[in-house]
């Protein structure tokens, strides 16, 4: 038992090591990564093989058909087969076989041809001008054939009818066994010199860093040894240098992270600030005269006769102009946000009125609408007609996003902890490119004919507004995928 128990601590301790933690990690994906490369340079080395010898079979196929018809040798059988058996024991070939034009064996040097190659040899008369038709055959051993067709020249018409396009087919066959096995033994052995090489820089590696590192601790866990602590401190100080070591990287890591963070913050800032500027502006500028404008073109309506071209005219006009409106009033929503007026909302029940509304529209359209909300789902103090405004938002992107056949998933699940709502609202349309997802929130930045580019930053406002976050998940072709997080914030007094 007590040697069990000394067991287990040394091997307690060996996690706890530093240098076992960075080891193994790199040593695995090492191996992964030679195994991955070991793997494609077989395959490679093994296919330039194959293709290497294709390539000679093919020349021969080329000059033992040029062979035959110069001597005439398919007339003379017994010669015929005396000049294939010469050919192949000179070039060391597994198999010659002549078909005549019914795809039967007239000659072989190996005995009768298998029916696959037999086959081979019928597929190739059917086609006579193909170049060649390949069989590769292998269990214990590796074997390929190449068969052509004999074609029937000016020089053979005297003897055959004019109009046959071959005389036959002609197949060799060749033994890979013994080149295969000298190649992957050939890979073998450059892979094991490589990977000894490898594996002994990465020795030297943490040679090197167990010098700086190491020998510095070692020396403080003598010194600390002669003041009398003992084995178990010396491992926690192990662990604590570990530990220290991991902090000071994290720390980096999020002092960086809030240093961007910071940057974009601001320049939004800006941006913002600036069109608060434009906004107040506006207020006078723009849209008090587009409401005189409107108040009088509807007046003009009313005096038209129903259904003339005149009222059409006007209606147009009227539209343009409550849509150049409607993008006013964004707009100033977007510079000079109204603090969101909270009180206790259920988010589930604004997310089934709201999608209630647009689940006919996207039948119409041949979408399909799927709507998730557990029981569970926690009040929250909110904004409530601010939240309808970013449900519509969202949906209505997701609708003019998605085509016939596709669908629409709205998700509400609360925190692990209930204190906070997780909204979803994902859909299988066009996507969004990488390009356009880093200005997605920019203002007046939208890819649609009639779209006003602010609708998301909107989105985004009233997300932060309410202390949560909006991201967005999307890849060109596959949909879009939008999550809010709302935590629970009591309201202030």
């Amino acid at each position: 038992m007590n040697q069990l128990i000394a067991w287990l601590g040394s091997k307690v301790t060996l996690t706890r090591d530093w240098r076992f933690r960075v080891l193994v990690p790199v040593v695995i994906i090492n191996v992964a990564a030679f195994a991955g490369l070991y793997t494609l340079m077989n395959r490679y080395a093994v296919e330039n093989l194959v293709s290497t010898q294709k390539y000679g079979v093919s020349l021969l196929l080329d000059e033992l058909a040029l062979d035959l018809q110069d001597f005439d040798l398919v007339h003379r059988r017994e010669l015929l087969g005396h000049r294939l058996m010469a050919h192949a024991d000179v070039r060391r070939l597994l198999a010659i076989t002549v078909y005549d034009t019914m795809g039967s064996s007239i000659v072989s040097t190996r005995g009768a041809p298998s029916e696959r190659e037999s086959a081979q040899a019928r597929v190739v008369l059917m086609q006579p001008k193909h170049p060649a038709i390949w069989l590769t055959e292998g269990s214990e051993k590796t074997n390929i054939f190449g068969v052509r067709a004999l074609l029937n020249g000016p020089d053979c018409r005297s003897c055959h009818a004019a109009g046959r396009e071959s005389l036959g087919a002609i197949q060799l066959g060749i033994d890979l066994t013994a080149p295969l096995a000298e190649t992957k033994e050939r890979v073998r052995h450059n892979f094991a010199m490589a990977g000894a090489a490898w594996f002994t820089l990465l020795g030297l590696m943490f040679w090197a860093g167990d010098y700086v590192i190491a020998r510095p601790l070692a020396r403080m866990q003598r010194s600390i040894t002669s003041t009398g602590l003992g084995a178990a401190q010396r491992h926690d100080l192990e662990a604590l240098a570990g530990r220290v070591h991991d902090t000071l990287w994290g720390l980096i890591r999020q002092q960086r992270e809030r240093e961007e963070d910071i940057a974009r913050h601001m320049a939004r800032a800006e941006q913002l600030a600036a069109l608060g500027e434009v906004a107040a502006g506006l207020t006078h500028e723009i849209k008090n005269p587009l409401a005189g404008v409107i108040a009088a073109l509807e007046v003009l309506r009313s005096e038209s006769s129903s259904g003339s071209e005149q009222q059409e005219v006007q209606d147009q006009i009227l539209a343009e102009l409550r849509r150049v409106t409607t993008t006013v009033d964004g707009l100033l929503r977007l510079a000079k946000p109204q603090p969101p007026q909270r009180t206790s909302v259920d988010l589930a029940r604004v997310t089934r009125e709201v999608t209630s509304l647009f689940g006919a529209r996207l039948r119409r359209g041949g979408v399909t609408l799927e709507v998730d909300i557990p029981d569970a789902v926690p009040p929250l103090q909110l904004d409530s007609g601010l939240m309808v405004q970013l449900l519509v938002n969202l949906l209505t992107n997701s609708m003019q996003a998605t085509d016939h056949g596709g669908s629409i998933k709205v998700l509400v699940a609360p925190f692990p902890r209930h204190d906070g709502v997780v909204l979803a609202v994902s859909d299988s349309g066009k996507g969004i490119t990488p390009e356009q997802l880093e200005r997605i929130f920019d203002p007046f930045f939208t890819t649609k004919e009639e779209g006003t580019g602010l609708g998301l930053p909107i989105c985004k406002q009233i997300v932060e507004q309410h202390g949560g976050t909006l991201t967005i998940e999307s890849k060109s072709g596959e949909g879009t995928r939008v999550v809010v997080l709302l935590p629970d914030q009591k309201e202030r007094t």
